[in-house]
Parts: structure tokens; sequence; C-alpha cells
């Protein structure tokens, strides 16, 4: 097989064969290069893979994929466009040397630079100042804070390591590949400021320690002598100059060459490692031996060591007391009798250890926190001084002095910064090799023992040093000495130098990874700005980058101070991290596809925690900072939303807003939008021409006007072909659409379809445009023009069905006329008027429009006007005042003008050209022109019809007219009155069997006449009479153009249509916008109505399973006597017969009588024969007892009675009774009884020879029994609610009746003395359940309930036929023949006991709305707002009664009772009728007996072989 098919590859495809034209691509691998492709195309030879060739260059072979991916660089796509750039740029070079493979491991690439950057300036400088002011538990708190969330960070980052491959750009590249190119820039700027600020307080720590520690001497401002402000104004004007200094030098250092700083690193490592140690070996050392560390308290107060030389007052000298230096600070003379400070008098000199040791308890003294005032004392807890409050300090440079206003989110701001550097690792990410190994596991063991060293550090310095000392930040106390080198071991200058070199060091990283920084976010290309810092020398260092971070950094230099710039960097790396952990959590909760980590110790939850403390700490060290902070990413994220390149890489953020996307059109699916938040959704619907160009720009700008770039906009055309030959044509189309909606600064969505031809096209965009809930609710589509033109007639009938469309979709159409003269949008009306023409009220679009065009500033200046119309009956007055107020309701500024248009004002050429066009149509009509004939005639309409109006006498016409209006309107020019007059010309364009207008003076007009009309001045004003020449009547077609023979509403449309025109063009002639609303068309398009709408395909399976259990079910059913089947079945049919005719016209005259004539239909049919079930089932009450004749009168009076009692108790007591129940089978059990009561035959009471079945005769009942069954559920379902009304009709019915049948069948052999069967109880009482449920049968009963009630009512009724029917014969004088009173009397009853039962149960939380469609009179009353909310869930609710539960059960209660009266009387009246001789009652030998009415067979009553009788006891009667 594979040869054979190389075969006819080589013999059709081969190299003879010429193809479709077109090179095929023969290589398998992804971006081959030409030059490459031979090698690879004869890999590919003879692998018998051609069949897949032409998708090669997207789908690749599976071996080559392979091998690609396993060669993957590590280098990100970022990085490779800017190489590639960056080659482009430079041109050729000079061959390369090639690149080593990253060498570095976990040690060398990430822990030792994490632990190089995290320890810094402020663990030196600041750690011991923060134990003292925060004691050692708020310290803790504050470094294990920072601590967790520089962890959690670390977590979030190695779950970015480990997620596939790490791009070499370092932690810049995964955070803006993971939240996209907004959150990335803004991101990368805030990390990129944090490390420029970085290195400005890392050399600002350098200066502070080479002036305070090292060489004090070397300061330019003096400090010495100076107290106060001066004192430190002096100290941070040398930090400045000295700062710029050094960031001078380090920045030369950074541009001369950065290996010399990476050279320098690992020494500056060793520093910082060897001053920790230092410090550890000091705080062993004194648990040892604690260090003689002295300092001065006068009182409680620290005094400044450069304020006295030895700790006292006084000294004894050779036996002489001496002042010392101390003395002379705080008096005014060396004598023992100055004056001296006052505190100074009343309190002693003490000398305390500054660093007692770790082994002296001061632990428990250092543990809680001891905030400052600038300018406060640093006193020691627990030692008492009498100091006088009110009295001035003096001497206050004599002691140290808080130097600024200390609380907890300030040391918070400071400390931050000594956790940071975490992502020197990651930066390093392209110099690793296992970079997803390295980075999790250095960074994380990084931060796990820098934060055990900060966490021990603040625990032993809280118990190694005095607290005094621990909060003096300076060392003013102790000799000027760094606080931290005083503990340190063996030599304070350790940690002096190892800080000093240390903090150089970090200076010189910062300045050498900031501009970096900045280089990689330039060289992105989504700051524009930018673009100029990715530029640097030829070796790639960034020059410009560099020179833009020492000029920031120069910022932080000039602000001076340690503690300020602190916390601003702190916001930044904050920022920084926060943004990480959001990543990392987006992506894990949008379950983004690749979004895979393999660090096992990963979780959202950690993410979410780590960026909620960075939110927190942000909050916490400075809110001011950190609104700022994010007020500068936010600017930077919009600008560049606006300005910056479009990027796309696959981030988070899209997958975030496609998510909320998602949820926010969920969310319109709940429900339709209120009233209050409906908007004009605009559908924009635009033709292209064969350059698909659009060929009405001026509706985007129309649209522009309407929108101002809110809600939605959909711009959408369709291209005429199919989509594999057109695909092209759409894409231009689409840019196109496009372009011209930046031009016109639409906001909004094209959309382009392509469709066989332009109709369905845009019926496509009418249908699908939008999304879910997000869809349009208006289309704006121009007037079509040129309408006129026989080539232009497919546009104007496109544009028919567009209104018909909208209009079937329930949208707002909006049709702008002559769209090329609207104005641009940089076009400015300085003045004029939008004229509302508000002729119907649709709803509030009419008012809202000339609202939102206002908005703009093209008509901002245009009034606003409103029309309104008044016909003969309105009061004009009164509409304008009502008018007025509801604008000022509307809060809506307008003139108001109601114009008057009374029906007789009608003038001459609205006549003729109505009378024209309407006589043309049915001369068409007549003709049976095809089509195309039609199409021919159709096109001089408009000016066929106006020559007809110039070749009349215009004197007759203004003669024979009241005013002169006619003679205007004649002369009206024509393009006023086409609008108004298309749509109609349309319409019978576009049906097929519509009556079109045709020319008077074409070959098929009449001729030989003329005619002339006028205005009837007496008696008739404002009817209009023709006169006609009579030979008229003797042309071709029998036409008359006489008013009667023409449609008299197209007239009266017509006419209305062209004085409306005339009296707007009138009116709105100075207007620069008019606006006015149009009927919709007719929806009848063909003024033909589907045959399956009508009603009877619904009511007639019904209407015939009532005549089957009317005319079958009762007849089969009654035939059970032996002797009278013939009469059980004949009268059957006789009576239902009469009683259904009579019935429609009793039941026509009171419930379906409609001026003066009674309507007829399938429904009509229907509920007579429910009139006819009630008389058949009073028949059985006097079954064999009655003449025909009787029945005949019994049913002539018991339909009017029946048919009054159910209008009474419909129409006055309003009942719920689906089944019949009340109605049917309670009325006429007990009327069927009042008769047989009347009917009392004696000899009948006990017994008849006749009164007998047969085998036949009882399987003949059966039958009719098993009709009524099976269709009974059509007879209690029949008046129901369609749907779910009925659904439950027809199941509870059918559950009622399975359960009399199978109760039936057990109590029928309980009951009988034999245990058998009796047939009598088959026949009847199987039919039970049926009645039982009639009265609940629509309303939510359960199944349960349905087949408890069938239970219930065929035990009731097998006892009735029991006992209740002899003792109501013995006793009662009723002889009940068939037992109705057991299968429709009790039965009845029991079923509206529980009918009543489910009305009072019956609520809204059972039923929902539904619950006022099935309980109508229990709905809001007119007016209720309840009413209009439920009419908004329930269109066509009608408003009901307001009735309770309560109340609807009183009023079925009284409907019981009215029945049963009414019911009564009735039958007894009827009964004494019936009692008439003249009516030929058989006698007591005739009775049940066919022979009396019947020509019997003589065999009739022959005994059968092998049947059995039985008595009237044990038969059904």
């Amino acid at each position: 097989m594979l040869n054979n098919m190389t075969d006819c590859e080589e013999g059709e495809g081969g190299p003879t064969s010429q193809g479709d034209g077109n090179p095929k691509e023969s290589s398998p691998f992804i971006n081959s290069s030409a030059a490459g492709d031979t090698g690879k195309s004869q890999q590919y030879d003879g692998k018998n893979m051609a069949l897949f060739e032409e998708e090669m260059d997207t789908s690749p072979m599976v071996s080559s994929l392979l091998s690609s991916l396993a060669n993957y660089s590590n280098l990100p796509t970022g990085s490779k466009e800017h190489e590639e750039a960056e080659n482009n740029e430079e041109g050729a070079r000079p061959s390369k040397k090639p690149v080593k493979a990253p060498q570095l491991g976990t040690l060398m690439g990430v822990y030792l630079p994490c632990i190089q950057n995290i320890f810094g300036v402020i663990l030196f400088l600041r750690m011991t100042w923060m134990v003292g002011i925060g004691g050692v538990l708020g310290s803790f708190v504050i470094v294990f804070m920072c601590c967790s969330t520089t962890m959690l960070t670390a977590i979030s980052m190695s779950a970015i390591a480990t997620n596939g491959v790490v791009p070499a750009g370092g932690s810049y590249y995964m955070i803006s590949r993971s939240l996209g190119p907004e959150f990335g820039g803004a991101v990368g700027i805030c990390f990129y400021l944090g490390t420029t600020f970085a290195g400005a307080m890392y050399i600002l720590g350098c200066i502070e320690i080479l002036l305070i520690y090292i060489v004090p001497q070397a300061a330019i401002f003096k400090i010495e002598g100076l107290e106060g402000q001066e004192a430190e104004a002096a100290l941070l004007n040398n930090m400045r100059v000295y700062g710029t200094i050094v960031l001078s030098f380090m920045a030369l250092v950074v541009f001369v060459g950065v290996k010399y700083v990476n050279k320098l690193a690992l020494v500056f490592l060793a520093c910082v490692i060897l001053s920790i140690v230092a410090v550890y070996g000091g705080v062993i050392k004194t648990a040892i031996d604690p260090p003689v560390f002295p300092v001065c308290l006068l009182g409680n107060r620290t005094l400044a060591s450069k304020g006295y030389d030895v700790c006292a007052k006084v000294i004894e000298i050779d036996n002489e007391t001496v002042t010392t230096k101390l003395w002379m600070s705080f008096c005014d003379s060396e004598n023992l009798n100055a004056t001296c400070d006052e505190y100074f008098t009343n309190n002693n000199v003490k000398e305390i250890q500054g660093i007692p040791g770790v082994t002296s308890g001061i632990l428990a003294e250092n543990l809680f926190g001891n905030y400052l005032e600038k300018g406060m004392f640093l006193e020691k807890r627990g030692l008492a001084s009498e100091a006088d409050p009110d009295s001035p300090a003096t001497g206050s440079n004599r002691y140290v002095l808080a130097d600024i206003t200390s609380f907890f989110t300030l040391l918070v701001g400071i400390y931050f910064p000594s956790v940071t550097g975490i992502m020197a690792g990651s930066n390093r990410s392209g110099d690793l090799r296992d970079a997803q190994k390295s980075i999790p596991i250095g960074t994380i063991a990084a931060i796990t023992t820098t934060s055990i060293v900060y966490m021990s550090c603040v625990v032993l310095f809280g118990a190694c040093i005095e607290g005094v000392v621990l909060r003096d930040k300076f060392g003013e106390g102790v000799n000027g000495n760094l606080v931290i080198g005083t503990l340190a071991w063996p030599s304070p200058w350790v940690i002096v130098f190892g800080s000093f070199f240390s903090t150089c060091g970090a200076g010189l990283q910062s300045l050498t990874g900031a501009p970096r920084l900045l280089q990689a976010i330039a060289r992105d290309g989504i700051i524009p700005f930018l673009r100029v810092f990715g530029h640097g020398k030829a070796n790639g260092e960034p020059t410009w980058a560099l020179l833009l971070t020492a000029s920031i950094c120069e910022i932080g230099i000039i602000i001076a101070s340690l503690d300020a710039v602190a916390p601003i960097l702190s916001m930044f790396f904050l920022m920084c991290y926060m943004f990480v952990n959001l990543a990392c959590a987006l992506q894990t909760l949008l379950r983004t596809p690749n979004w895979r980590p393999r660090f096992k110790f990963y979780h959202w939850a950690l993410s979410f925690l780590g960026m909620s403390l960075c939110l927190s700490l942000m909050f916490i060290c400075s809110w001011y900072y950190a609104m700022v902070a994010m007020g500068i990413a936010t600017c930077i994220y919009k600008y560049i939303e606006f300005c910056g390149a479009e990027k796309e890489w696959g981030d988070g953020i899209r997958g975030i807003s496609l998510s909320a996307a998602r949820f926010a059109l969920m969310r319109l699916e709940e429900g339709p939008p209120h009233t209050k938040n409906w908007r004009p959704q605009i559908l924009v619907l635009v033709s292209v021409d064969a350059e698909q160009n659009v060929e009405q720009p001026r509706l985007l700008s129309l649209a522009n006007q309407l929108k101002a770039g809110k809600g939605l906009t959909i711009v959408g055309t369709s291209v005429q072909g199919t989509f594999l030959d057109n695909y092209t044509e759409a894409q231009r189309a689409d840019q196109s659409l496009r372009k011209l909606m930046e031009t016109e600064k639409v906001k909004g969505f094209s959309q382009v379809v392509i469709s066989s031809n332009l109709r369905d096209g845009t019926s496509h965009l009418i249908q699908v445009g939008g999304l879910g809930g997000l869809k349009h609710n208006t289309v704006l589509v121009s007037w079509p023009r040129n309408w006129k033109q026989p080539e232009y007639h497919q546009q104007f009938r496109n544009f028919i069905e567009v209104v018909r469309e909208t209009t079937v979709a329930s949208l707002a159409l909006l049709v702008p006329k002559n769209i090329s003269s609207y104005p641009s949008n940089g076009e400015r009306f300085t003045e004029g008027y939008i004229d509302v023409w508000w002729i119907v009220h649709d709803g509030g679009m009419l008012m809202l429009l000339p609202f939102l065009l206002r908005q703009h500033k093209v008509w901002r200046k245009c009034k606003m006007r409103i029309f309104t119309v008044a016909q003969m009956d309105d009061n004009s007055i009164q509409m304008k005042k009502d008018l007025i107020t509801f604008l000022y309701h509307l809060r809506i500024d307008a003139a108001v003008e109601v114009v008057e248009m009374l029906d007789n004002d009608i003038s001459a050429y609205t006549y003729e050209k109505t009378l024209v066009m309407e006589q043309r149509s049915q001369i068409l009509k007549q003709m049976h022109l095809t089509k195309n004939e039609k199409e021919r005639e159709i096109q001089s309409i408009t000016d066929s019809s106006r020559g007809s109006i110039r070749r009349k006498n215009p004197s007759a016409l203004r003669s024979h007219h009241s005013n002169d209006e006619g003679a205007s309107v004649a002369e009206q020019p024509e393009d006023e009155s086409v609008a108004v007059s298309n749509p109609k010309q349309v319409q019978l364009i576009h049906s097929k069997n519509a009556s079109t207008p045709t020319s008077p003076t074409s070959p098929t007009a009449p001729a030989g006449g003329t005619a002339t009309w006028t205005d009837s001045k007496d008696g008739d004003k404002g009817k209009t009479h023709i006169a006609t020449n009579p030979e008229t009547g003797k042309d071709l077609f029998n036409m008359k153009p006489e008013w009667e023979n023409l449609s008299q509403v197209d007239v009266r449309r017509m006419h209305t249509a062209m004085r409306l025109n005339e009296v707007i063009t009138k009116k709105s002639k100075e207007a620069k916008l008019v606006l006015l609303n149009m009927p919709g068309p007719p929806k009848n398009r063909t003024n033909r109505t589907n045959p399956m709408d009508n009603t009877m395909y619904r009511y007639y399976p019904v209407f015939t399973d009532i005549q089957v259990m009317i005319f079958i079910g009762f007849g089969c059913l009654l035939a059970f006597f032996r002797f009278y089947g013939f009469g059980g079945m004949a009268f059957n049919f006789l009576t239902a017969t009469f009683a259904i005719q009579w019935a429609i016209l009793v039941q026509g005259y009171f419930q379906f009588s409609h001026e003066g004539k009674i309507h007829l239909g399938v429904i009509n049919l229907i509920n007579a024969e429910f009139a006819c079930a009630v008389v058949l089932i009073s028949f059985g009450a006097v079954l064999g007892k009655t003449s025909p004749l009787q029945l005949l009168v019994m049913a002539l009076l018991e339909v009017p009675v029946f048919v009054v009692t159910e209008w009474a108790v419909l129409k006055y007591l309003k009942i719920n009774d689906a089944g019949g129940s009340i109605l049917i089978h309670i009325f006429a059990c007990y009327f069927g009884l009042g008769v047989t009561f009347v009917l009392y035959r004696p000899c009948l009471n006990e017994g008849h020879a006749k009164e007998t079945t047969s085998y036949h005769s009882d399987i003949l009942s059966v039958m009719g029994t098993l009709f009524l069954w099976v269709f009974w559920p059509s007879f209690n379902s029949a008046l129901a609610l369609e749907g779910d009304d009925q659904h439950r009709a027809i199941l509870h019915t059918f559950l009622g009746l399975s359960a009399s049948t199978l109760t039936a069948f057990a109590l029928s052999a309980m009951l009988n003395k034999n245990g058998k069967i009796t047939m009598a109880d088959v026949q009847n009482v199987t039919l039970a359940g049926g009645v039982t449920v009639g009265a609940s049968v629509d309303m939510m009963i359960s199944p349960v309930a349905a087949y408890a009630l069938g239970v219930i009512g065929c035990t009731a009724c097998m006892l009735g036929y029991k006992y209740l029917s002899p003792f109501l014969a013995r006793r009662c004088r009723i002889q009940d023949q068939c037992g109705i009173h057991n299968l429709h009397g009790l039965t009845g009853l029991i079923s509206c006991a529980a009918g009543i039962c489910a009305i009072l149960m019956a609520s809204e939380e059972i039923y929902g709305p539904s619950l006022y469609e099935i309980f109508t009179h229990r709905a809001p009353v007119e007016g209720d707002p309840k009413l209009h909310e439920l009419q908004m869930l329930i269109p066509g609710l009608q408003p009901g009664l307001g009735r309770t539960a309560g109340d609807q059960a009183l009023f079925q209660v009284a409907a019981i009772f009215f029945t049963i009266g009414v019911s009564v009387l009735g039958g007894i009246l009827t009964g004494f009728v019936l009692k008439l001789s003249y009516l030929a009652p058989p006698s007591d030998d005739f009775c049940f007996d066919d022979e009396r009415f019947f020509d019997v067979p003589p065999d009739y009553d022959t005994p059968l072989k092998f049947s059995n009788t039985t008595t009237s006891e044990d038969s059904a009667a």
C-alpha cells in the first residue's frame, strides 16, 4: 500500500505535475529558513509523510517538535527579540566568542548573593536602636512580619521559577510575563525605583559611618557647638555633599567597568559575614566576661559623653574638692557655690554598665517598647529623678536626645529594607546551571538564614545591652561609638569597617543592577518615552540608563536622612513583592493552562497571604507613601494602556480580564435590565463598496455623538459570497471598519459576516450580534438612497425587512435620513433646534435621543422643541400643561407646542394620491400580473400619481376645496412626502398577493372619464364624495373610483401620513434635526394567517375525546339493562344531540354573544358538551322510567337552568372548578335526584322483573366504562390553563382513576358474601377517582394526594351503592336508578372539600407567580404596584380581585350551596312538568323495556343459554 501511494504521488505530483502553481513547504521544521531547507528536505524525503506536507509549517512532525523542545534555549521571548533587534541595529559584527554554558550552582549563584543583598546597612546602623525603641517583643513582631512577607514572596517566586523554563531576564521578566505589559511595566518601574533608592540608602549609610564613626573631623559643615535644628541641618548638608561625591565616584566605577564591581563582590560579602560573626562573638564574650562599658546618667537621663570627662559632679584631688567638666556644663562657674541647673542640683550622677552581658537579666527591662517624641531625653527605666515639669529644660545639648519622633509604623518602614534583596538569585537566572532547582532552594535558604540572624539579634541585643544605650542611635552617650560595634569582638572596628565596606558594595550593586533593569524595561518597548534608555555602549552597557539612575539616586541623597529614605524604597519593594504574589494567586485561581509549578510547597493561599501582608505593610509603614507609590504605578499602568506598544505575553491579567468578562456576562443573563439602567446599545449597519470601504461614514459620527464612548457599539457589515472564497474581502472590510471607528473615535467592536446575499447577512448580524447578555437593543441604519430608481429596488426591500426583523426582535430602530448631510464630530452648531415630534409614546426612547445628542459638543448649543399632535377629541390646552409637567419630572428643558390636526382637514392632493394608488392596486390584482410585471408598473408610482394631479384642472381642485391647503400640498416637493408614503409602497411590492398601485395613464388604466374630488359643505362635514362619469362603469375592468369600493383604512392611513408630513415640514423647517417615531410594520406580512395557529388545532383533539365520552362512553354504560339496551344507547344519542345544539344557543346568549351575534368555535362546542354531560348524568337517575319526549323536555329545561347557574357562579362568585365538580357533577346529580323524587314509582321500589342484566349487556356496559376511563383526563383538563395546569390535570386524573380502579376491585370482592367481583362495581365505582380529583385537578396537590382522593372517592362510592342507595329508595322516595348520587354526588362533595383545602394551602411560596394565573381572582387589583411587578414576570396577567385564600374558600362554599339549591329546585320543577300525561310516560309494566318504543327482534327476550341474570340490587342502575 505504501508503494502504491508513493507511485501515485510520483505520478500525480511529481516533477512533471504543475499542481496548483504554489510552492510547497518541504521542511517539517518550524521557522526553517530557505537556506537550511535542503538538508532537512533530504531527511524528509522517503519518509512517506507527503500527506501532511501542507501542514508542516504549522504542525511539524513529532520528531522535530521533540528535538526543538529538548534544545529549547532558556532565553525568554523578549530577550530573543531584543537580542535580534540589537544585532540588526548594530549591523555585522565580528564573530563572537562562543558563550559558555551557565555553571553557577545554588550556593554561589543564589544563596550567597541573596545573603549579601539582604544583610545591609539597617542591621548595623538601626537594628540596636529599633530594639531599644520598640522593645524586644515589638521588634520581634516587626522582624517576623517582614521576614514572613519575604518568605511567602520567595515561595511564590519558587512557583514561578519551577513553572517551565526560567527566563534569563531575572525577576522583572518573571513578573511582567505573568502579569502582562501594563502591570509588568508598572511593577518593573517600581522595582527599578526601589533598587535606585536602595542605592541612595546604602550611600547615605556609608557616609553616616564615615562621618560619625570613622573620621568625624572630615565634616565640611562643623557640628560641634551647634544645637538643635542647626546641628541637624549641618549633619544633613554633610551627608548631601559627601553623598553626591560618593555617588559620582560609584557611577564612574560602574560606567568604566562592571567587571570590577563583580570582582569586589566577594570581598564585600566577606566583610558582611565577618561583621556578623564578630557580633555573635561579642555576645558570647559578654556571657563569660562582660566588657567595661560605662554610661553616665544624671538622675535617669543619659548624658552625652562629649559634655564630661569624669562621670561625677566633683572629684577629690589631694583632699580638695574640685569641680569637673560636667559641673561646668550645668553651672555658671567652677565654684562650688555657683548657680547650677535645678535638675542638676536635685539629682545625682550615676554610672551604669552599658553592656551588662547576656546573663544580667536586662532582657526583662528591654522587653517592652519606649517610643519617644523628638527632643525627649533618653531616660533609664526604674531610676527615680526629681524634675519640675513646669521648669524649662536647660542645657539640653548635654543630654542624649531623641532625634526623631518614633512610633511602631516608623520602625516597620525603616526596618523593611533590611529584608529586601531576595531577588538577587533570580536576577542571575541566566547564569544558573539549573535555575528551577537553585532559585527555590537558594532563596528560601538565604531568607531562613537571615531571618534567624535577625530574630536572634533582636533577642541578643535586648539581653546584652542597656536600654539607654540601645536607644542612643548615634552613640552619643558612648563616646560616639557605633553601638553594635561596642558589642563586637575582638574590636569595634571590625563592625565599623565591615559595615562601611558592606554599604559601599551594596551601593555599587544597586547602581549596577538598576540601570540594567531600566534597560530591560526600555527594550521591551512598553513605555515609549523610555526607549532611549534601551541603548548603551558597544558592549551593551546601559549608559543612558545609568545616567538616569544616578539622577534619581541623587534625589535620595538630597533627602539625606536614612530614616526618611528607607520607607520610600520599602514602598516600592513591597509593591513589587505584592504583585509577585498576586501573579501566582491569579494564575492558580484562574486555572491558567500553562500554570503548572513543580514546587510542591506552593499553595495559592500562601500567595494571597503574602499579597495581603505586603499591602498591609505598605499602609502600616506610611499611608501617604503607599498612596504615592500606588499612584505612580497607576499612572504608569494607564500610560502603557493608552500609549504603550501592544504586547501579548500570555499573562494572567488577560486571564482575569476574560474571567471578569465572563462573570459580567453571566450576571447580565440573570434577568432583563431595569428601566433605569436601560441605555441604547447600538448595532450600526453599514454597507461597503467594491473596495470594501464604508459607504456611510457619517453613521459612525452619529453613533459617536449618541454614545460618547459609553456602552456597547457594534459596527457590522456583510460581504456577499462564500466564506472560503471571500474571507480576504471580509478581512479588508473589517480593517476598514476598524480604521473608520478609530477615525470617528467610536469605541466598540466590528463584525463582518459573509453571506450568500446581503439580505441574509444583515439578518445574521441582527440575530447574532453581541454576546450573551451584552447584546444590542438598538439598530442604526440609514434610509435607503435613490430608492425610487429601478436599480435600487433591492435596497429598500432589504430596508423594509430590517424594519420587520427589528420589530420581531423587539429592538429599537433608528433610521437617519440624508445621512450624508449630518454633521461630523468636528463641526459645532452655535444655534438651532432639535425638534421632537412625539406622536405616540414609545417608552421614552424619543425623549432620550435628544438628551444624549446634546451631551456631545456638536449639538450642545441646540435647543429642544417638543411637538405633539392633538386630535379632534383632545383638549390641546390641557395636553400642553401635562406635557410641560411631564418634561419637568424628566428634568428636560424644552419648548412645548401642541399641533391640532383634525380629521376634516384633508387636502385634495392627499385624497387624489390615496385613491389613485388604491384604485391601481385593485386593477393589478384583477389583472393577475406576474411579479416582474408588477415591479415594472410600480416604478412610476409617485411620478404618475403626481402627473394625474397636474392633468386635472387645478382651478377645479381649488374651487371645490374648503381652504387653500390643497394647493399648497399639491405643490409640495416630492422628497418631503417620500418618507411617509414609502413604507406602504414597499409593503405592497413585497407581498406576494398584494394590491399594487399602478399609473392611471398606463395601458391598463381606466379610460374615457375624468373625476374630481370635493369636500361636502352641508351635513356630512369631513366626508368626501367622488363624482364620476357614468361611462367609467363600462371600462375593461369594471372599476369605479368610488369611496365605498376602496379600503377606507388605507385611505385614512395615507391621509394621516401625508397630512402629518406636511405639518412637520411646515413647523420644523428651520430645525437642525427632526426626530419622530414611526409606526411599526404590519406583523402579518402576507395578510394571511398560519393555518396551524388556528385554535381548532389546539381544542379539536379534546373535543373529539369528549365526543367519545358523550356518545360512546355514556351510551354503552347506560345499556346495562338486558331488555333496555336500545333505550340506553339510542335515547342517550338523541338526548345528547339535542342538548348540545340547545346548549350552543343558550350558552351563546349568556357567554359568547357580541354585537347581537353568537360567535361559534370549537371551544363553544366543548362548553356545550359539558352542558350535555350534565343532562346525561341526570338522565341516569330516571333511566328506563321515562319516554323520549320526557327526556327531550328534561334537556330543554335543564340546560337553561344549568347555563344560568354557571353564568351566575362564574360571573359573581368567581370560583375555581377546572374539573367541573361543582357545576357539572353536583348540579347534575341533585337536579336528577330532584326529578326522580317527583317521578317516584312505588311499584318499582321492590324491584322490577325486567330490571336485570345479562352477560352481554354487562360486557357492553364495561366497554362504556373503559371509554369513559380512558378519556376522562381530557374531560378534566379541557378548560384548564394551557401548559403546566393541563399537565397537572391529566396526571392527577390518571392517578385518581388508577387508585379508584384498584380499590374498586378490592372492595368488591371484600363486600361480596361469596368473595367474588361484581360487574356493577367495575362499571361504576372504578370511575369515582376522576370525579374526586376534579375540583383540585389543576392545583399543586401532590401525586400522593391525588391517589388518596381516588381511594377515598372509590370507598365512598362503593359504600353508597351498598347502603345509601337502598336507604334513599325506601325512606326518601328517591329511586336513583344508576346511582348518580354515589358516583357524582358524594364524590363531588369530597372533591369540593379537597379543592377548598388546596385553595387554603396555596401560597406564593409554593406556586410562585403562577399562583395568580391559577387563582386569577387572587391577583392584585388594578393600580396595585404588585400587579405591575407580576405583569413583568407574567406578561398578559389580568388584574384580579385581591382575594385572600380564605376569601376564595368561602366563595367556593357559597357556590356549592347555591348550586345544590338551584339544581334541586330546578329538578323538582322539571319533574312536575315531566309528570304531565301528554308527554307519554311509560307505565310501570313497560319500564326498562325497549318494546314500548322500538321495533325489537323476536328473540330479544329469549333466555340465553349459559346466561346469568342478577337482581337490581346487584346491578348498576
